[in-house]
């Protein structure tokens, strides 16, 4: 049997941590609210989605998108996905324009819905405002058995020394608070992270490991990210604008559910100037 797939789009031109409901349908026509989930399914099977910047960007800053889903057709209640991320540098004198392409980010999801009930798709982003962002999302629609996944985002500026851990603990709508997982979870699936510079990035490299802990599970490390500035030699007159792609990578970690459990992100290498990071659990 095959799947059903509805796509919705958005310009988020609202101030940064704020949700805006994606409403506009591929024809452009607008206002159209809700997803009515097809009556025959269970499941939403995958996200795909695209972002980014719809005009001149803003120099020397970065942002990453995020998206929620929430309504009367999701049993387990709201849920979170990082879509992808942006950010510009000032290489010279500007006298000329990058081209940046990339992929749709795919998610694949185990997400319970209840058939023929709806939902509504909200955008937003974080960090700092980088222009008017443009983003587009698919839902793919299909059936699935057993225990549903519940999904979450904390993201983070991490402005501390090299090698220390931070706390990645502030939510989209730029709240600080800890996740805490259903009762019946019993493990971490799925991590998803991105990271943007937010500032003047200096020419270096620069890892990034996110650490995992919390109440009933033993704490763990995983290295998610990398990013690198350099221009080679010789010199760039142009604005680099670049598309941030999501790491999206399987894991299996045992937890307790009920408890709360918490992220922390540090980097190794040369300081690159105020990176931003955001990190997404996939738990069952």
């Amino acid at each position: 049997m095959g799947k059903d797939y509805i796509t919705r789009h958005g310009i988020l031109t609202a101030a940064t941590s704020t949700y805006v409901l994606l409403a506009t349908g591929s024809d452009g026509t607008t206002g159209l609210g809700s997803i009515k989930i097809p009556s025959n399914r269970n499941r939403i099977t995958s996200i795909k989605a695209t972002f980014t910047i719809d005009g001149v960007p803003i120099v020397e800053v970065g942002n990453i998108a995020i998206i929620k889903l929430d309504g009367k057709g999701l049993p387990g209640g709201l849920q979170e996905f990082i879509v992808g991320g942006v950010s510009s540098a000032e290489t010279g004198t500007s006298v000329g324009m990058s081209i940046s392409k990339r992929k749709p980010t795919k998610i694949p999801t185990n997400l319970a819905v209840t058939g023929g009930n709806e939902i509504s798709i909200y955008g937003a982003y974080v960090g700092t405002d980088a222009g008017s962002q443009a983003i587009s999302v698919t839902i793919e629609f299909g059936n699935g058995n057993g225990r549903s996944a519940n999904y979450y985002v904390r993201w983070d500026s991490m402005t501390q020394a090299t090698t220390t851990f931070n706390p990645v603990s502030t939510t989209t709508e730029n709240d600080t608070a800890v996740i805490v997982t259903e009762k019946s979870a019993s493990r971490i699936s799925r991590i998803t992270a991105v990271v943007v510079a937010n500032a003047n990035h200096v020419e270096t490299g620069v890892n990034f490991v996110v650490k995992l802990s919390g109440t009933g599970m033993t704490e763990q490390e995983i290295v998610v990210y990398s990013t690198q500035k350099g221009l080679g030699g010789g010199t760039v007159t142009d604005t680099d604008v670049i598309l941030a792609e999501p790491n999206i990578d399987g894991v299996d970690i045992d937890i307790v559910g009920g408890n709360g459990l918490n992220i922390a992100a540090a980097y190794l290498g040369t300081d690159p100037g105020t990176p931003l990071i955001a990190v997404g659990l996939e738990v069952f």
